[in-house]
This record gives C-alpha cells, structure tokens and sequence, in this order.
C-alpha cells in the first residue's frame, strides 16, 4: 500500500466556486502565501489526503455536490485569514479544517458530513 505524501503549505481545498471567484481567491490568497485548489466534479471522490497532495490522480467517475465547501489544511488551527479571504469571494460557503481524522475521508462524504453539522447548527439557532 503506497502512501501520500501531504502539502505542508497552507492549503484551501475549495469546490462549487464560479472561474471568476476561484481566479479571484487565488490571486489574494497567493499574496498571503496560501495555495487554493479547486475541486472538481471528477475529484469529489478522492481522499482528502489525495487531494492535498501533490500526486496526480487518474480521473474519477463524476460526482457533483450541491454546495460550495472549503477544507482548510495547515493553519494550525487559526483558520482566521483563510476563511476571511473566502468570505471576501464567495458567500454561503461551508468550511472546515483538514484533521488526521478526516485526511482518508472521501471530498464528497466529508462535505455531507460538514453540511449535516452545518444544517444541525443552523436549525438549533433558530430554535
């Protein structure tokens, strides 16, 4: 069994932003010394380890999330100037921090993991 060798940059796993909010993201984000990378339709299917590193995979069968997501990996746990910059982008975006819990999850079940959290947190404040 191989194993992933996983960025030590700061790194926002970004995915359901327009070309323009993505080209946007990444010019401010590179300034701060921050790599975005987008995620397709044909990556949602790949671990998060996979994702973050910088092995190229084969395309995987396409799989679309409803959504906007954004995993943010080595901000030792001051997600702060990421999350700022994607609020700058893009509005609605549901985020969380890459752990070494979550680095063999699939992108996609991560992502219904945080939005089930997310929709949780949400109707508990209305209440």
């Amino acid at each position: 069994m191989s194993t992933t060798t996983i960025t030590s940059e700061k790194t926002i796993l970004i995915y359901g932003l327009s070309g323009m909010q993505m080209l946007a993201l990444s010019s401010m984000a590179e300034k701060e010394g921050i790599v975005c990378k987008a995620v397709s339709d044909t990556q949602t299917t790949l671990t998060v380890a996979q994702l973050l590193s910088e092995t190229p995979f084969p395309p995987q069968p396409s799989h679309a999330l409803i959504g906007k997501f954004a995993l943010l990996h080595g901000f030792d746990g001051h997600p702060q100037s990421g999350t700022a910059l994607i609020n700058q982008v893009a509005s609605g975006v549901i985020k969380a921090m890459h752990t070494k819990h979550n680095s063999s999850w699939r992108f996609c079940d991560l992502c219904t993991e945080i939005r089930k959290e997310y929709d949780t947190v949400k109707n508990m404040r209305k209440s």
